[in-house]
């Protein structure tokens, strides 16, 4: 009996060890168990529905825009695009078009979005001096559907004062130079 005493010794607390880890790792199953889950590589189940840092880029990047980013932020409900117009455009139909799809992207594709800051920046090719166009602010709580449904109706006409008010558009003097004829 005497020689089995050191065998129990080391035994017994490997035994009461590998049961601990058992109830450790159950435990941590457990626990565990909404975090682990599987998630399609390819089609990610909130990228339809809410925007945030990781998958700003990509996100954008995916809108048929005629003009190019300049600038993109997200701050928390916030989103701030600034669009690029390098070359003298020919019709205003461009503007109008990028106009409605980054409205449409911001509250109709994505459900966080509370505020959206868009800038149409004109570029001097030659100094590269940057001026302001066209400024809007649409608030999600303030927007509505039809006026959106009348902007991508909108060919080279002039923004109806609905639409300033709803978009809370800002038209600078370089705006009216190349746009608005009177």
């Amino acid at each position: 009996m005497r020689r089995f005493i050191p065998v129990l010794g080391l035994w017994i607390p490997a035994l009461v060890t590998a049961l601990f880890l058992l109830l450790l790792s159950v435990v941590h199953s457990v626990s565990g168990a909404e975090e682990r889950r599987s998630v399609s590589a390819f089609k990610p189940e909130d990228v339809h529905t809410s925007l945030s840092d990781a998958n700003l880029v990509d996100s954008l990047s995916s809108l048929p825009l005629a003009l190019r980013i300049g600038k993109a932020d997200w701050d928390n409900g916030t989103l701030s695009v600034d669009l690029k117009i390098m070359e003298e455009l020919k019709s205003v139909r461009t503007v109008y078009n990028d106009l409605a799809s980054i409205i449409s992207f911001s509250f109709e594709d994505k459900q966080n979005v509370k505020q959206l800051y868009l800038r149409f920046v004109a570029i001097d090719p030659w100094t590269g001096a940057r001026y302001l166009m066209l400024a809007a602010n649409v608030r999600r709580n303030e927007w509505d559907l039809s006026l959106l449904q009348e902007l991508k109706q909108m060919e080279n006409e002039p923004f109806s004062e609905r639409l300033v008010q709803g978009f809370h558009l800002t038209l600078t003097n370089v705006w009216a130079k190349q746009f608005i004829t009177d």
